[in-house]
């Protein structure tokens, strides 16, 4: 717990505050201390005490008038228009249907990827298999060919 002194119509008061409340107390005891004087200049009070009572009275009004227009701005905003959850709802859900779209096409894309890289394989594999038969091929047609040659050269021999 701190104490503050404040002063008031020239008159020192100590007032306990919450530890790191100093400066706020402090400033509190300047406006009541400003206030006072305002409403001792307008002659406003008999005396001290009433003016004290008057000058709480004031701060209190003061209060409740800031209370009420912070009530009537609170209104004011909520009567405005639609909230903020209403308008991230309004913006997000035009782009998240958007946004799901994108991404069923993205995966359709992917999954014609992956096929198309099976068929490339498969295409590959086949190709392979093709360039092997046909040297498979050539080399019996090379060996046909040769003996036929060599019948040939039998029969102009005979």
């Amino acid at each position: 717990m701190s104490k503050v002194n404040i002063v008031v119509n020239n008159r020192t008061f100590t007032i306990a505050c919450d530890d790191g409340q100093e400066a706020r107390v402090s400033q509190l005891g300047k406006y009541v201390d400003e206030r006072f004087k305002e409403l001792n200049q307008a002659g406003a009070a008999p005396n001290e005490a009433y003016m004290l009572v008057l000058t709480s009275l004031v701060i209190a009004d003061d209060m409740f008038e800031a209370r009420d227009a912070a009530e009537k701005a609170n209104m004011n905003a909520a009567n405005a228009g639609p909230s903020r959850q209403e308008v991230e709802m309004q913006v997000r859900g035009p782009y998240e249907n958007r946004i799901a779209q994108l991404q069923a096409e993205i995966d359709r894309l992917r999954r014609e990827s992956a096929q198309s890289q099976n068929n490339v394989a498969d295409f590959n594999r086949a190709r392979q298999e093709a360039d092997a038969r046909d040297a498979e091929i050539a080399k019996v047609v090379d060996q046909l060919s040769d003996r036929l040659e060599g019948v040939v050269k039998k029969l102009k021999r005979a």
